[in-house]
């Protein structure tokens, strides 16, 4: 048996050394600025799981059991609140570790799969050490996902791309090993759909490349299976509950609407916004939540609100286009007014990330439209995962927990198209030296 070097074995050392001063820096983030409670719809969820048990009261207490939302986060965030009381210190610090910990997680399993995938070590490192080392969106990290599902949607994506990759590299691929597949696969259709898209591409692209046709019939059916069992025990809850088949939430047609409305091509981006969020948004306004409960509560008023917008998008297809454009250049390219939506003012750590953001995912993009076009093997398992989760968000408003679950595809590949690079110029400029 042949032993690492201790070159081989430094370089081993390396990642769990990023990683654990990652985890030390966004731990110092939150000792500095305070370990404040998560906000938003979510955190009303988990503190209506630690109250009475109920998935309930999204938008405020009496709003009644609701289908507007992913429940796990929320409900794992409800029963620490049930232990250690309700967005208390201890709780608020038990989420954070949590949530942080997740966050690394998936950052370690992506580095992983990134190997298997071809990209050298360098860039992987690199790419790993920006991660861990230059969160771009700290808040989301360490606050966030202590009730919202993106760091998780990271962590199982980045699980269902080694497992993948795996499998590609090996050329076998028989039903037992897709059964992990097809179950992290519909866990993450059910978490975040967005990203779930992205997993039953990459899941394609391996039946594509590892399997004869005449069997993929039998994996097709192993993966409805799957999906089905995990969708069923939350379709049937709110079949209960609402009486209509609500597989995975309830809440698209009020996406649609603050996503696509005449204001939406005029004025201040952040003003229409804010002020299109206080005019339709149940949690935003009393208005609109009063109006919400005069139209028998969320399913019916989201209903309402989304054939608003289809109707608008019907009258004014030239408009819809421009606007699905524009949300297409902000999922990758987020203006600066996204850091802060709720203030004007900027600061200028978020003109530094938003450069790095901007140049991570150009540089990302490249890779992944090279890897696209030149069928670059394995590299285009990560270009799935940076290019398909787009594609719901382009109809809707994007924000920044929105693009979290493409940040790490596009890092690495962003990292492996630096490198690339340098190793095309490194040989010319030691012939011109």
């Amino acid at each position: 048996m042949k032993l690492p070097s201790d070159r081989e074995h430094r370089f081993a050392l390396l990642a769990p050394a990023i990683l654990a001063l990652g985890f030390l820096e966004r731990i110092a983030i939150l000792a500095v600025r305070g370990v404040s409670h998560a906000q938003g719809e979510a955190a009303n969820v988990a503190v209506s799981v630690a109250r009475d048990g109920t998935i309930a009261d999204v938008f405020a207490r009496g709003s009644g059991l609701t289908a507007h939302l992913n429940p796990l986060l929320p409900w794992l965030a409800g029963g620490i609140y049930t232990l250690f009381g309700v967005q208390s210190a201890a709780s608020e610090w038990i989420l954070a570790l949590i949530s942080i910990s997740i966050v690394l997680g998936a950052g370690a399993i992506f580095y992983q799969a990134a190997a298997v995938a071809g990209v050298p070590r360098a860039p992987r490192l690199g790419a790993l050490a920006v991660f861990a080392l230059l969160p771009v969106t700290p808040e989301l990290e360490t606050t966030a996902f202590r009730v919202w599902e993106g760091g998780v949607a990271s962590l199982l994506g980045a699980i269902l791309l080694l497992l993948s990759l795996r499998a590609d590299r090996d050329r076998a691929l028989g039903y037992r090993g897709m059964l992990p597949i097809a179950v992290t696969a519909a866990l993450i259709f059910f978490i975040n759909p967005a990203l779930g898209l992205a997993a039953y591409a990459v899941i394609g692209l391996l039946l594509l490349r590892t399997v004869s046709p005449r069997r993929w019939i039998g994996h097709v059916a192993l993966l409805a299976v799957a999906l089905a069992v995990v969708l069923t025990p939350w379709t049937i809850r709110n079949y209960e509950v609402f009486h209509r088949i609500l597989p995975l939430r309830g809440n698209f047609g009020l996406e649609l609407a603050i996503g696509n409305h005449p204001a939406a091509l005029s004025g201040n981006d952040r003003e229409v916004f804010v002020e299109r969020l206080r005019t339709v948004h149940p949690l935003e306004s009393q208005a609109a939540f009063d109006r919400m409960q005069a139209m028998g509560g969320e399913i019916p008023y989201a209903n309402a609100m989304g054939a608003e917008a289809k109707a608008w998008i019907h009258d004014h297809p030239a408009d819809f286009v421009r606007l699905c454009a524009k949300h297409l250049v902000q999922y990758y390219f987020p203006p600066r007014w996204q850091w802060n939506i709720y203030n004007s003012h900027v600061g200028k750590d978020v003109i530094v990330r938003q450069a790095l953001l901007w140049s991570v995912a150009a540089l990302g993009l490249i890779g992944a439209l090279a890897a696209l076009f030149a069928w670059r093997e394995r590299l285009l398992y990560l270009a799935t995962f940076a290019l398909v989760p787009v594609l719901p968000y382009i109809i809707t408003q994007p924000v920044p927990r929105y693009r979290y679950i493409v940040l790490l595809p596009l890092l690495f590949l962003a990292a492996n198209t630096v490198y690339g690079l340098y190793r095309r110029v490194r040989p010319a400029a030691l012939a011109t030296a």
